[in-house]
């Protein structure tokens, strides 16, 4: 079968899908597998997906289309990743998932189908293509690269429970916690990694990802926090302020041999530890800020519409212009 007998079918699926966003995510899914009925691969399953039946419910066959096409996809991203494990064991190279990598790339990209996508186990096929070969050796670079990035793309809410209950299944959070300490893999892959830690470690901690929570935090725990009252030391520092204090008595002592520990000195600059754990207040009030600005812009309508009344109001004045004669006469007013 050619490419033109993968798209006909499609003609007939149109005009039962009633919505138009179902219609291009199919279309967008089946381009993606036609691709490899191009190269000559034919695959049974996928030719059945496009065979239509009797005539079902417009939504339920968009709904059925849909699931059935995104568990295709998983199969062949499945199968990719077990063939190249094969391969590793025979000593072979594994290039499959770097042949496949765009159907990953071009369709779990598609926000519409995410939701999807991790209903049917995407996190473990994931895992699959990120965890290390069987010898040891890492993925591709790209490889690594374009599953990190999907990753912090995909809406995975750990707050609920059904979403947690699948990443812990999966394995995947192990994969990316040795990705992100691994001294090997490169500063960007890392940072990707790290960043998917972090926020996939607060949910579990009961940590909030809202800004606004982190400051109403911070502002109690410094209401909570004790004032520190630091206490006056008793030392030649605070006899230096004292008014009545004795010169000769001080030179007596000294040339008397007192220890030099009760002699005065300067004291010396010690730089200030640099570790804060509490964030400074914030000097600018939002309130305010939001109210200037807007009394700005209303001052700004108010100087446009005066400046425009004023031109309304202002008379109209010709200008004045020296009129041509003519030796001819014409264009002369005639009195009779």
């Amino acid at each position: 079968m050619g490419y033109e007998d993968h798209i006909y079918p499609l003609m007939d699926l149109d005009k039962d899908v009633q919505s138009d966003q179902d219609e291009e995510l199919i279309c967008f899914l089946s381009c993606c597998l036609t691709l490899q009925a191009e190269q000559g691969e034919d695959n049974a399953e996928i030719k059945d997906i496009f065979k239509i039946g009797k005539k079902k419910k417009k939504a339920e066959k968009a709904s059925t289309e849909i699931a059935l096409l995104v568990e295709s996809v998983l199969a062949e991203l499945k199968a990719v990743a077990e063939e190249d494990a094969e391969l590793n064991r025979q000593e072979k190279p594994a290039i499959n998932k770097l042949k496949k990598l765009y159907i990953l790339t071009d369709v779990l990209t598609k926000k519409q189908l995410q939701p999807m996508f991790l209903d049917h186990g995407v996190l473990t096929i994931l895992k699959n293509w990120l965890e290390p070969l069987p010898d040891g050796s890492l993925p591709n670079r790209n490889i690594r690269e374009a599953v990190l990035k999907i990753l912090n793309d995909f809406p995975i809410d750990l707050e609920q429970q059904c979403r947690k209950e699948q990443l812990k299944q999966s394995g995947l959070g192990k994969v990316i916690m040795f990705f992100s300490k691994f001294d090997e893999e490169t500063a960007a892959n890392r940072k990707l990694a790290k960043e998917l830690v972090d926020k996939w470690s607060r949910p579990l901690f009961n940590k909030s990802m809202r800004f606004e929570d982190l400051k109403n935090f911070e502002v109690e725990s410094v209401s909570r926090r004790p004032s520190v009252k630091w206490g006056t030391s008793k030392g030649a520092g605070m006899s230096s302020r004292d008014p009545n204090f004795d010169l000769a008595g001080f030179s007596q002592g000294a040339r008397s041999g007192q220890s030099s520990s009760s002699r005065q000195h300067a004291s010396r600059p010690e730089a200030m530890s640099m570790d804060f754990v509490v964030r400074p207040q914030s000097k600018v009030d939002p309130d305010e800020v939001r109210a200037r600005a807007k009394r700005v812009v209303q001052d700004q309508r108010h100087a446009k519409m005066n400046k425009k009344l004023k031109q309304l109001a202002a008379p109209k004045r010709k200008q004045l212009q020296a009129t041509k004669l003519s030796v001819e006469g014409r264009g002369m007013v005639k009195y009779i």
